[in-house]
Parts: structure tokens; C-alpha cells; sequence
């Protein structure tokens, strides 16, 4: 009953990060780095009221024993939500998440090249599936509504949670879940502020902008990061990691209706490909 209910939690995740491509293409107005900046803000300040009222002393413990730490993985992760912002609104919503999450595979090589965690070859054999498939997707990318940039930037950003997993392994194990977000986020914030303030174009949100902000503050981000976290208690990471590839699913299927993306034929075989990649490099860690 209770491992029902660490998957009820990565499921919901992955549900909820599916939600985050959405929000984003209702806010065609605003640069990524401004996007990017109002949603993590929101969401420190809903996770610190949390911290603050129920886990006050874990509150000052992070930020005591490893604030500078996480602080320097928020760059990374500043630089992701970017990345996948940009994705977002230069490709299609279905290549933009699907590309975002083969971050897995990214990580399987880091861990290579920075650890000498050398892939087994069913891993290895996942790898070059998934990179079949994501070539499969850049292929002919124009030619059905994607852009080869997005896609790229969609890939940088899978790259860059790639590194954040890698090597903010030790600070996650030994920190809460909760209060752990707060200095990530926070460093992440002033990062996407002074880039909008040099690339971007920042400016207070439209009326019409405040329901796509708080959505994505909310649901993506503090519900969707927070139960993706919890998860972790109760399952493996690639129970987890699986789990989460309902975001492009739920994504796709949101914008067959709202903005009329539908997938073609080359882009869901890439996608299939990518997908099972996946499965065999996260699969190894049980």
C-alpha cells in the first residue's frame, strides 16, 4: 500500500511537469529568462512559507551546512529552465519535452566521464537507441512545424539537469526535500535576472499573464519538483525516472487540442526510440 503510494507521487510529478510547456506557450510575450525568474520566485516563496511554519530546523540546516553548494547547483539549474523555456517556444511542445528528458542518457555518460562509472553494455545499447531516435527527430525538423533551434536548446537543457544530477547527488541525499529548493531556487533567480537584464527584455506581467505565471509557479514547479523528490523514498531512481516521462506524453496530449500540435509519423518514432533508450540505461539501477 505505501509503494502504491510513492508511485501515486511520481506519477503525479510526471503528470504535473507535463503542465509546464503549456503554461509557457500561453505567455508568448514574455522572454524565457523573465518567465524563468517569476516562476522560480513564486516558488521559493511558497516553499520558504512551508519551510518556515513545519520544517524551520531543516530550514537552517541547509542553509548553514550546504547553502553555498546547492547555491552553485542553482546555476546549472538556472540555466536549464532557460534552456527549456527557449525549447518551448521556438520548437513543438512534443519534441521540446521529449528531447528535454533524455536526460538520463546524459547522465549515464557524465557519470563516465567524471566518475568512471563505465555503462554496461545494455546501457551502452540504450544510449546509442536513444541518439538514433533523437536524430530521427532533428530530421526534417522544419518540414513539420519544429525548429532545429528549439529542439537544440531543448537538448541543452537536458544536458544541463544531466550535470545538476550528477553532481548534486551528495547535497540531495543528505538534505529535506523542501528546504533544499529554497537556496537552489533563489541562486537560479538572480542568475535568470541579470540574463534577462543583459539578453532579455524584463518587465512586470499583463494582467492576462498572472493565471500562466502562478500555474507554472505551482504545479510544474513546487508540486511537481516536490513530489518527484518524495518519490524517492519509496522507489528506485529509475522507477522514478520512468515515472516522469509522463510529461512529454501528458504535454503532447494537451497540445493535440489547445494548439493543434499534432505529432507526425518521424517525430513519435523518435520519440519511441528516445523512450526506449531510456528504459534500458534507467533500468540498470535496480
Amino acid at each position: 500500500m505505501r509503494r502504491r503510494f510513492y508511485i501515486l507521487q511520481g506519477g503525479l510529478a510526471g503528470f504535473f511537469f507535463g503542465t509546464s510547456a503549456i503554461f509557457i506557450r500561453y505567455l508568448p510575450l514574455m522572454d524565457s529568462f523573465t518567465i524563468g525568474f517569476y516562476r522560480l520566485m513564486i516558488a521559493t516563496t511558497i516553499l520558504t512559507a512551508l519551510s518556515g511554519i513545519f520544517y524551520k530546523t531543516a530550514l537552517v540546516e541547509t542553509f548553514k551546512d550546504r547553502g553555498f553548494r546547492a547555491s552553485l547547483l542553482g546555476v546549472v539549474i538556472g540555466g536549464h529552465f532557460a534552456a527549456y523555456i527557449s525549447s518551448v517556444k521556438h520548437t513543438t511542445i512534443m519534441n521540446a519535452t521529449v528531447l528535454t528528458n533524455t536526460t538520463p542518457i546524459f547522465a549515464s555518460v557524465f557519470s563516465w566521464i567524471f566518475y568512471s562509472v563505465r555503462p554496461s553494455l545494455r546501457s551502452g545499447l540504450g544510449i546509442t537507441i536513444s541518439l538514433i531516435g533523437m536524430i530521427t527527430i532533428f530530421w526534417r525538423a522544419g518540414d513539420r512545424g519544429a525548429n532545429i533551434v528549439g529542439d537544440i536548446e531543448a537538448v541543452v537543457a537536458a544536458l544541463l539537469w544531466a550535470l545538476y544530477l550528477v553532481f548534486g547527488r551528495e547535497v540531495r541525499i543528505k538534505s529535506h526535500p523542501i528546504t533544499i529548493m529554497i537556496p537552489i531556487y533563489i541562486s537560479s533567480s538572480i542568475l535568470l535576472v541579470f540574463s534577462g537584464l543583459i539578453f532579455g527584455d524584463p518587465r512586470l506581467p499583463l494582467v492576462d499573464e498572472v493565471p500562466a505565471i502562478l500555474g507554472l509557479a505551482v504545479f510544474p514547479t513546487t508540486l511537481g519538483h516536490t513530489l518527484s523528490f518524495s518519490s524517492l523514498k519509496g522507489l528506485q531512481p529509475y522507477q522514478t525516472a520512468i515515472l516522469s516521462l509522463l510529461e512529454p506524453v501528458v504535454a503532447t496530449l494537451l497540445a493535440i487540442p489547445l494548439f493543434n500540435e499534432v505529432p507526425t509519423i518521424d517525430a513519435l518514432l523518435g520519440a519511441s526510440l528516445i523512450f526506449a533508450g531510456i528504459y534500458l540505461v534507467v533500468s540498470l539501477e535496480r
